[in-house]
């Protein structure tokens, strides 16, 4: 078992950091961009029935941030754990954090599921649902309440793999329920062929239906390739192992249930200037997720190889995958960047072509569109915490945006600036999260001992970096 794991994950510690980047940020790259692709087709076919539907789902996004949560939470954590153990050569170890990461992801899914289930009417009338849109959104949200489960699985069985070292599988199952899911998409939706018309319902069922096809793809690794062996003993629930994953997967739940509630709150203050700001809003959102997908694919790419070279004691490695991963971001970030900019009402007109959703959805997505500069650098500072397994900082800068500046910002700036002010909000709380992340990483890295350099310097690392740290001892560290 040490030799296959040796063979599958040593690559991590010896290949040069480029090249390792490409390998395991491009696959996650392709993977989020079809991902965002497919939430962009799917707001494309429901905004054909109208603005009220488009709302509906902007209304629908803060419960399905939450779902996200909890199963990218629960694989991130593992992820991280599973590369530092792979670093430190405890491959037992890391087969027990995948079977509890599995388990836990049953027993949280189960919960979620009933809480949402039982109170959906009240939770969608509280996320800003008025009895036009209520029923639309009613009608998705059931659907994708039902089947929670699938979608943590997912998403927790992708990171696993990701933590593994086989970046390729994982993106191989997200680049297919991508497809399935917007094959699906007409023919539940309108229904073509012998498919009935099930309108909201069907297209969040074809959304189901494509991660179900992603999770065969895992399941399949996991029976056939997977370096991992499981005892039936692995999926018992360790209370230890579970304070390791959430410590550090934690940052990622606050983070998306934060996007949560301050999407709740933007909904609600949009919904103070009509349905159509709300509309317009949830457009913004999908067009913010495609332009921060990419780099949420470099972040991901990054924290196996800062994981495992943290257990391995590389530290000047971590250095250059930091680095290059920090310019890879921004430089897609400020592409997407300049299209918003240039190009706002074609954008805006894929999705509805009303001429007063085109006027306020230009207006909003250019102020928006400020925010695309500081999103991929947030990302990838985030990610580095998580990778060398430190719960606090990832944590707090996991809450920073979209809790702690954004709040404050959409409670102050609409009732002070109009609609233009609630667009202004998410630049001003990206700056602020931005600079706070700086400073932060820094510090770590003036404390690790972490170079700030691009390129790997040729000496040699010192004694104290590797040894005299205790924090380097332990991946749960």
């Amino acid at each position: 078992m040490k030799a296959e794991y040796s063979q599958g994950a040593q690559a991590m510690g010896r290949e040069t950091i480029t090249r390792l980047l490409f390998k395991f940020s491009t696959p996650s790259i392709i993977a989020n961009l079809v991902s965002a692709s497919y939430n962009v087709i799917d707001s494309i076919f429901i905004g054909r029935l109208g603005a009220a539907s488009l709302a509906a789902v902007s209304i629908a996004n803060p419960m399905m941030f939450i779902y996200n949560a909890i199963g990218m939470g629960t694989g991130v954590g593992a992820s991280s754990l599973i590369g530092r153990y792979l670093g430190a050569k405890k491959y037992e170890e890391a087969n027990r954090v995948v079977g509890v990461a599995i388990s836990s992801f049953f027993i949280l899914g189960g919960i979620a599921t009933a809480i949402f289930l039982l109170s959906l009417d009240r939770l969608l009338r509280l996320f800003g649902a008025d009895e036009t849109v209520l029923p639309l959104a009613k009608s998705y949200m059931y659907v994708e309440t039902a089947f929670i489960v699938v979608n943590f699985l997912h998403l927790t069985l992708c990171e696993i793999v990701r933590g593994e070292g086989r970046p390729v599988v994982a993106s191989a199952a997200m680049i297919t329920a991508g497809v399935g899911n917007c094959i699906w998409d007409p023919i539940l939706g309108y229904g073509i062929g012998p498919f009935p018309r099930m309108g909201m319902a069907g297209f969040a069922l074809a959304t189901s239906i494509g991660r179900g096809m992603g999770i065969a793809i895992l399941l399949y690794h996991f029976a056939r390739n997977s370096s991992f062996k499981f005892t039936p003993g692995c999926f018992v629930p360790d209370l230890q192992v579970v304070k390791d994953i959430y410590r550090v997967g934690g940052a990622t739940m606050v983070r998306m249930a934060g996007g949560s509630f301050s999407h709740i709150l933007a909904n609600l203050e949009a919904a103070r200037f009509g349905v159509i700001p709300v509309a317009v809003l949830g457009i913004i959102f999908k067009v913010s997720s495609f332009a921060g997908q990419p780099c949420m694919g470099i972040a991901q790419g990054m924290l196996p190889l800062v994981a495992y070279n943290y257990g391995a004691r590389q530290i000047q490695r971590i250095s250059e995958i930091v680095m290059k991963s920090i310019i890879a971001a921004f430089s897609w970030a400020a592409f997407c960047w300049a299209l918003a900019l240039l190009f706002p009402m074609q954008i805006c007109s894929i999705f509805n072509t009303d001429p007063q959703f085109l006027a306020q959805g230009s207006q909003g997505l250019r102020i928006f569109c400020l925010a695309f500069l500081t999103v991929g650098v947030q990302m990838v500072m985030s990610y580095f915490f998580q990778g060398i397994g430190k719960g606090k900082p990832s944590l707090v800068l996991g809450a920073a945006r979209q809790i702690i500046f954004l709040i404050p910002c959409l409670l102050i700036m609409p009732p002070l600036f109009g609609l233009a002010g609630l667009w202004l909000a998410f630049a001003t709380a990206d700056i602020l999260a931005l600079i706070c992340s700086l400073l932060w990483t820094w510090s770590e890295f003036r404390e690790l001992g972490i170079p700030l350099n691009w390129r790997r310097s040729q000496k040699a690392p010192t004694v104290m970096s590797l040894v005299e740290r205790p924090v380097k001892d332990d991946p749960k560290s």
